[in-house]
């Protein structure tokens, strides 16, 4: 057998002449780019016995994902724990065999301009390393998953949002449980024009005055440090519990603060709004004002919100109607308050049972394809949707509210 040393300098054209030269083909990396060396391997397609790249951390090119749709033997790597994390090469021709074994991803750096030690192994098949690094490669069978479109078209929506700092740390697969029915549906896929048109008809309420109020309620965020320096009859507004007759004595008449779901009727969370409860306004003081809202900036408001009706000794333990609202009126540029009268349309936009959703699951069922979605993503228009843009998420509930529902 030979041994020798290999730097990313080297690594191109060995895997170039590797590649060309051998029968067989099996790579199990990391991430892959789509460079030249890309363009080779495509090219000896027919030669993959297994060629399988991680998606973690969105390091891998969706062009790549995208030119192994279909193609025999080319997987993606889906690891439930743990991120997939090898890289190994493997080549053969009737009893010889050739492999490299090191640090370099099938990436530009890695091929490159990084810093890799490989080991470059020539031999044949008697050489009981190749045993093992076949072993190896055959292990990792559990994690393949083949390349469709759906899955590539989902990737890359969700790679562009990564890179706008939105979405999750790791792609979510078509097929994964929590979220990636939602990744493929019509909701998820939809274009901003599209999005924009049908937020405008809004056939059961007023669009202009709908956005109003939502300008009205972001200035009063804008006017105070914490949630709980607002007035009490401001809360109520903010809460959708404001009645008819104090809105118009407290100067706030102008708006239908029922819209974008009324919670009038939930005694419990009523209570705790009419009595500006501190953990409540803690709870909200959780997502910022301006920043991208992450999944734990989301988890501690749940928990906060849940305790104030905890410690109030509450019958009814807050649910997603009533936290969804809060959250859809600080920040309607990423939440939107689902309720019983958009929940079954909204649930038929991302492909789930309305009977499931609830509030642990609503950032994955609702917020996650939606942050990989077009119009969510599509850039703030110069133009007069630039409002509609800053609001988008909430005025969800102007396309799928239903009057009858």
């Amino acid at each position: 057998m030979k041994i020798a040393m290999l730097n990313a300098g080297k690594m191109p054209s060995t895997l170039d002449r590797l590649i060309a030269g051998h029968d067989e083909i099996r790579i199990a990396v990391a991430w892959g780019y789509n460079g030249k060396l890309a363009d080779a391997l495509m090219e000896n397609s027919k030669k993959f016995r297994s060629v399988i790249i991680g998606l973690n951390g969105f390091a891998t090119s969706p062009d790549l994902v995208e030119r192994l749709i279909g193609i025999r033997n080319a997987f993606i790597a889906k690891a439930d724990k743990g991120i997939f994390h090898p890289k190994l090469y493997l080549f053969r021709t009737g009893d010889q065999l050739e492999a490299i074994v090191g640090s370099a991803n099938f990436t530009t750096g890695g091929l490159d301009r990084n810093h890799e030690a490989c080991l470059h192994l020539a031999g044949t098949k008697d050489d009981g390393v190749f045993g093992q690094i076949l072993d190896e490669l055959s292990s990792y069978d559990s994690l393949k998953r083949p390349v469709t479109r759906p899955l590539a078209d989902s990737y890359r929506r969700q790679f562009e949002a990564a890179r706008k700092r939105q979405g999750p740390r790791d792609p979510i697969l078509p097929d994964d449980k929590k979220s990636g029915k939602g990744l493929t549906s019509s909701l998820a896929t939809m274009s901003w024009s599209k999005f924009a048109a049908a937020a405008k008809i809004d056939p059961h309420h007023n669009f202009k005055r709908r956005m109003k109020l939502l300008r009205e309620v972001q200035s009063l965020f804008a006017s105070v440090e914490r949630f709980s320096d607002l007035t009490a009859s401001q809360w109520k507004g903010i809460a959708g519990t404001l009645g008819g007759a104090e809105k118009a004595s407290v100067g706030l008449g102008e708006h239908d603060w029922g819209w974008f779901g009324s919670m009038g009727g939930n005694g419990d969370f009523a209570g705790l709004v009419r009595r500006q409860d501190r953990q409540l306004s803690d709870a909200l003081d959780c997502i910022p004002r301006k920043d991208p809202v992450n999944r734990d900036d989301f988890e501690e408001y749940c928990r906060r919100f849940r305790k104030a009706f905890e410690d109030a000794n509450a019958h009814h333990v807050g649910q997603y109607p009533t936290a969804t609202r809060l959250l859809a009126m600080k920040r309607p540029d990423t939440f939107v308050c689902a309720n019983g009268k958009n929940r079954g349309a909204l649930a038929d936009a991302l492909d789930f049972a309305p009977t499931t959703l609830t509030l642990d699951n609503y950032w994955d069922r609702i917020i996650v394809p939606v942050q990989s979605s077009p119009w969510y993503n599509a850039p703030r228009p110069s133009g007069g949707d630039n409002e509609l843009w800053d609001y988008r998420v909430a005025m969800l509930d102007t396309i799928y509210y239903d009057e009858d529902a």
